[in-house]
């Protein structure tokens, strides 16, 4: 799906739901409880490799004997391309300084090669944790992370009690418009004719034979097109037709912005990329996590003490046949994982 036509996507759900339900990250500014900070330093210019170097990157560097591939390919992920405009001769050192800094972590793991550690959740249904590449200098913390997450697949025909019911109605997916996301009143207030005719062509085919007209509603048709296999999506929508309405449930695990210290500082804004490949012999793990601006209380130790947070959470999503989707979130279960990063210059 053209990922322009997500940039309105739910912005009151954690990026972690948005990235692996709808493999977007919501563009939006609202609010919320806990969301994970956009990759240092703010503006840079990125672009994706296509998916075919990606993945040979990732082989060539088994073949060559590098274990650090998380490191590796970061600093293929933040580049300046060739001919960009408009970037501040500072901009470029410092970006310069960052990719500096992942040649540093993926040298640090070549050379001394510690150990994968990894942690078995049977509170989360046995998923598993691995620390497979770490770096920690004295100012900037890396870590590149396996999450092996056990997560049940998506159920779509849950008939939420009224209380619960209640909750679901009252937060809607696109609250910049306050619920409105009719796409007619969209147009009106300003979306372009591009974006409103992309909305409209790349409807389920239900969801054209339903004149769906609510980007949050055409959305979660999509999510559920997806999420579920061809017959439980029949049968979503042979409910759906039924009774008016859907209701669907989706559990997913994931680690929390925050990372402490082991007498609970807080190590600062932390930033995470998902590193998932379509090859998983090519990587040492799925997701990046870096922290460059820690405490005084964190820096220039031998040795820091970190606890990480892995979170589970229930979300249902909810629509009325020709109405806008809503959701709910609600956090169900937290497991505080510790572990410890040498300082690479001591």
């Amino acid at each position: 799906m053209n990922r322009k036509l997500l940039s309105k996507a739910v912005s009151d759900i954690d990026d972690r739901f948005i990235v692996e339900a709808y493999n977007h990250r919501s563009e939006g500014t609202y609010d919320v409880p806990e969301r994970i900070a956009h990759m240092k330093p703010k503006r840079v210019i990125t672009f994706f490799l296509a998916a075919v170097l990606v993945l040979a990157l990732g082989i060539t560097a088994y073949a060559e004997g590098w274990i650090s591939p998380i490191f590796h390919r970061m600093q293929s992920i933040f580049v300046i391309p060739d001919g960009t405009e408009g970037v501040s001769p500072q901009y470029a050192s410092d970006l310069e300084n960052r990719l500096d800094l992942y040649s540093q972590a993926e040298q640090y793991m070549n050379e001394n090669k510690p150990e994968p550690e990894t942690v078995t959740l049977p509170e989360f249904d046995n998923s598993s944790l691995t620390l497979s590449e770490r770096f920690y200098n004295g100012e900037v913390l890396m870590l590149g992370i396996d999450l092996n997450a056990a997560e049940p697949e998506m159920i779509a025909g849950y008939e939420p009690d009224e209380k619960l019911l209640e909750k679901i109605k009252y937060v809607a997916f696109f609250h910049d418009v306050n619920g409105d996301d009719d796409l007619d009143t969209l147009l009106e207030n300003g979306m372009t004719r591009e974006i409103y005719d992309d909305y409209l062509e790349k409807r389920t085919d239900y969801a054209k034979e339903f004149d769906f007209r609510h980007q949050s509603a055409i959305f979660l048709d999509w999510m559920l097109k997806n999420e579920l296999s061809a017959e439980k999506y029949e049968e979503a929508w042979a409910l759906l037709r039924k009774t008016g309405h859907i209701c669907a449930v989706k559990s997913v695990i994931y680690i929390g912005d925050h990372i402490t210290m082991d007498d609970g500082t807080d190590i600062g804004p932390t930033g995470q990329q998902n590193m998932d490949s379509s090859d998983p012999a090519a990587h040492s793990g799925n997701i990046f996590i870096e922290a460059n601006e820690l405490p005084d209380a964190a820096k220039n130790l031998g040795e820091l003490n970190i606890r990480l947070s892995l979170k589970k959470m229930r979300i249902y999503y909810y629509m009325e046949l020709g109405g806008p989707a809503r959701f709910y979130s609600e956090l169900i279960g937290e497991e505080v994982l510790p572990f410890t990063v040498q300082n690479s210059i001591k």
